[in-house]
């Protein structure tokens, strides 16, 4: 083997012990709230395959088909016989997969774990793919740093361990415009030009949302014409309409395969997706909500303000590594290797427009606007940053004098980069940028917790006497919680404190025997306000604190006086 092969054996090696080394771990350790739901139409997914009832395969506007693929991997290799017992579609909503699956003898937490590993190993693919692509751009090492800064992002490594979709979408996304780019700058092998049509349909098979990639891809496009001008403009522009038109039958064709729902019932499919898709974005909630689009009444929240909302929660959800990277970046055109000029500047471009669209995207739409929404926005800025990294040391190197130095330098920056991640084991997605932390931002919570540390009260509740006999109410319990406690674990309802459902609330803790309060949510919503007051006048039995974070207050329901019930019954 000559040295070329050995090398290019070392790094692809490399990368894939350490995009793993970080993921697998306790892969199994948490729930996230979002989950379990998640596995419920997976599970239905699989039902509809195993049933031949392919119109079935449809979840509104994500559409998360490759999500769901993902879990009917994962139910063929744990629970295959699920597709035979007919028992139909399982209300996702109402949590009935999961006590099915205990009358059968299986663990629904082991179903999440086969899946979150398919989803790890097709990440790590979608890696390789990306560093691939990259290297024909760039050296191959300085390839391999530019990805493995990205992979370490605290937020977007964290989103890579849990059923999510939004970690699929960025890399989709970038396999998209980093293969379009290599066919229209570098080899117009035609492979290059499908593979990135495929993998924007993919994209689009994981979430209705990476549509904003047509940001970037228009830029190339438009950057082809540019080029080409020459030859005359209109010529020019039909040959990237062209161009435009392959690639978009690679993505049709990669979403109508891939997807049994395109096969039999494309036009309901089509409108669950992109009628949910606008009525979401447009009106603010689903079509079941909204029954029908009514152009009328359309709006965006185009303020200023809305936008920035989204952004400042990337600049909170960022290392200062990646700040510093991206600002050196951004001075690209300073580099000292005039061979590195040209690729540099076409990354800071597509980086910088594929953040922003994204941003923008989320930023002026309609309903929730959750920071992993923009977690394509995260990897993008990575990997300017890393850009940003490779240049500086490049810089320093050609002035030293000591090149040997770069190599150096830059595994020191990866390893305080990957450090500020596993600060945060398990989770890694709970990081806080410490100096705007310390500058007073978001110093409750920098968004919703997403389920962690329920798990660590299940855990201590376990520990107690009787745990198998007793039941626990708890907020978020379903998989959060419940996948780890032995006993029973009814779910703590919203509207339990509305006022109006006082009954309810104190029928349900009286038959508890422990009740269990996430603070970290709950005690940010104002609905909560008088019903937690309430409760500080009980001692907590059990009082769970993370990274500086009040999570978890866990009651004795022994312990609550007749005072206590007779001011919940007030609320």
């Amino acid at each position: 083997m000559d040295r070329k092969k050995i090398t290019d054996a070392v790094i692809y090696i490399t990368l894939i012990v350490a995009i793993l080394a970080p993921r697998l771990p306790k892969i199994d350790s948490f729930v996230t709230l979002d989950e379990p739901s998640w596995l419920s139409q997976g599970a239905n997914f699989y039902y509809a395959l195993g049933q031949r009832e392919f119109e079935n395969t449809v979840y509104e506007y994500q559409p998360a088909v490759t999500t769901m693929w993902i879990i009917s991997f994962g139910m063929l290799a744990y629970f295959p016989e699920y597709r035979g017992f007919g028992q139909g579609y399982l209300d996702y909503e109402k949590g009935r997969l999961d006590p099915f699956m205990v009358d059968h003898g299986y663990d629904p937490l082991v179903l999440l774990k086969y899946s979150r590993l398919i989803q790890v190993f097709l990440l790590l693919v979608l890696f390789l793919v990306l560093y691939f692509l990259l290297q024909r751009f760039l050296p191959k090492l300085i390839a391999a740093f530019i990805i493995l800064f990205a992979s370490f992002d605290p937020f977007f490594l964290g989103h890579t361990r849990m059923m999510d979709h939004e970690a699929m979408v960025a890399l989709f996304v970038f396999v998209s415009i980093l293969s379009l780019a290599l066919y229209l700058n570098q080899d117009r092998k035609i492979i290059f030009l499908i593979l990135s049509g495929v993998a924007a349909g993919l994209a689009q098979l994981t979430k209705s949302s990476s549509v904003a990639m047509l940001a970037p891809v228009g830029i190339l496009l438009l950057m082809q014409i540019f080029q080409e001008r020459e030859q005359g403009w209109g010529k020019a522009l039909l040959n990237s309409i062209k161009i435009f038109a392959i690639w978009f039958a690679a993505l049709a064709a990669a979403y109508f395969i891939f997807w049994p729902g395109m096969w039999v019932a494309p036009g309901k499919m089509l409108y669950q997706v992109f009628g949910n898709a606008f009525s979401y974005a447009f009106q603010g909630a689903r079509l079941t909500i909204t029954e029908e689009l009514q152009p009328t009444r359309f709006s965006l929240n185009t303020s200023l303000l809305g936008i920035w909302e989204v952004a400042k929660v990337l600049l909170y959800r960022v290392t200062p590594l990646t700040w510093i990277g991206v600002l050196l970046g951004l001075t690209v055109r300073l580099t000292p290797r005039r061979d590195l000029l040209r690729p540099f500047q076409l990354l800071l471009t597509l980086t910088v427009f594929t953040a922003l669209a994204f941003i923008l995207m989320i930023g002026i739409a309609q309903g929730r606007n959750s920071p992993h929404y923009i977690l394509t926005s995260y990897f993008a800025v990575n990997l300017l940053a890393g850009v940003g990294w490779v240049h500086v040391f490049l810089w320093l190197g050609e002035r030293m004098k000591k090149q040997q130095l770069q190599f150096a330098a830059l595994g020191l920056v990866l390893i305080f980069q990957a450090w500020s991640a596993l600060a945060y084991f398990p989770y890694y997605f709970t990081y806080r940028n410490p100096i705007l932390y310390a500058m007073g931002w978001y110093n409750d919570f920098p968004q919703f917790p997403y389920g962690e540390a329920l798990e660590q009260a299940a855990d201590y509740l376990a520990t107690l006497p009787g745990a198998e006999d007793a039941t626990v109410l708890s907020y978020y319990s379903r998989g959060c919680f419940s996948y780890y406690y032995p006993g029973r674990s009814v779910s703590f309802r919203p509207y339990y404190v509305d006022g109006a459902h006082a009954e309810d609330l104190l029928n349900n803790i009286q038959a508890a025997d422990y009740l269990v309060v996430y603070y970290g949510n709950q005690g940010r919503l104002e609905s909560y306000y008088a019903y937690l007051r309430i409760l500080e006048a009980v001692e907590p039995i059990h009082v769970i604190w993370m990274d500086g974070y009040e999570y978890v207050r866990i009651y004795d329901v022994n312990s609550l006086t007749p005072e206590i019930y007779e001011a919940l019954a007030n609320l």
